[in-house]
């Protein structure tokens, strides 16, 4: 008569702190507690050794504490549980794009794509994954596959025009990037394509446009540099002195930037043609100052095709 007292004494508290633990755990990796999310999951594979959401937040709380090789080991782990856990291999496929191994990382949102195959977080990574190998109609095809299923995705038009361009269709890259513009008006990655696109067909004036509405979303000395090189297009010394040294400051170890800064030292011993405060050649926009205010006005045509 004593047998169900003892099972239920046994076995019911350790489900009850099995939750706990769990809960724990995923409370503290909330918060950045790496360390006290481990000891809880600790506690957790002690209980059950064979549960694979364990294993799968573990991986997570280890990639965040930068232990690459055991978030690998873990995500695998809760593989070898669970073999159709789509969480696990999006979780292998990020340790492994964090480890550099592209090509395992395909491997991986392949795996999700059989499982789950209107995946669009598996299609997004896996072009993104190709691109960085050069695969750059590889990367296009996984993007039109998570436009015909949202059209209105602006990260994936975003992406798809930075493929086109690689692959130099600058027409076809304009009209994804003007999408993911006209879809999210603030999208920074786009207006960084643009900077890009317009660099390439040296429209000077557009790239300091468009590089100024992405610096105020966020810095990058790459994006300060590219400004610099167009004020020297445009034979603005003073500001392309202003942008080198910018991107000197947030990279001191850009030899590009260093280099762009000597030229518009040189330039500025003999012409520096300060335009003042614009926003617009050509492309004036809700928010630029609009043409009475332009400051050169009278060669917008000439700087700006």
């Amino acid at each position: 008569m004593t047998i169900l007292p003892e099972v239920g004494g046994r076995f019911l508290p350790s489900v009850d702190r099995l939750e706990a633990a769990m809960h724990a755990a995923r409370r503290a990796f909330e918060h950045g507690d790496t360390d006290a999310a481990l000891q809880q999951l600790d506690v957790v594979r002690r209980l059950k050794p064979e549960y694979d959401a364990a294993w799968l937040l573990r991986g997570h709380v280890l990639r965040r504490s930068g232990d690459r090789d055991g978030a690998l080991d873990s995500f695998a782990q809760a593989l070898k549980i669970n073999s159709d856990s789509q969480e696990g291999w999006l979780g292998l496929a990020a340790i492994l794009h964090d480890l550099g191994r592209p090509r395992d990382e395909i491997d991986a949102y392949d795996r999700v794509l059989k499982i789950h195959p209107k995946s669009l977080e598996a299609w997004l990574d896996k072009g993104a994954a190709l691109h960085d190998l050069q695969d750059y109609r590889g990367a296009v095809t996984c993007y039109d596959r998570v436009l015909t299923m949202r059209p209105e995705h602006a990260g994936a038009w975003n992406n798809k025009g930075a493929a086109l361009l690689r692959l130099g269709d600058e027409s076809g890259a304009i009209r994804c990037i003007d999408e993911a513009l006209h879809l999210d008006p603030d999208f920074y990655d786009a207006m960084a394509n643009r900077v890009l696109l317009f660099q390439r067909q040296r429209r000077h004036g557009e790239v300091v446009l468009w590089a100024d509405r992405a610096l105020r979303r966020r810095e990058a000395p790459w994006l300060w540099y590219v400004k610099g090189l167009s004020h020297l297009g445009l034979s603005e010394s003073t500001l392309a002195l202003k942008a080198f040294e910018r991107a000197l400051v947030l990279d001191p170890a850009m030899k590009p930037a260093r280099a762009g800064l000597r030229k518009a030292n040189t330039l500025r011993q003999t012409t520096d043609f300060y335009r003042g405060v614009y926003e617009c050649f050509g492309t004036h926009l809700a928010e630029d100052p609009g043409c009475a205010e332009c400051e050169i006005r009278a060669r917008c045509r000439a700087v700006s095709p």
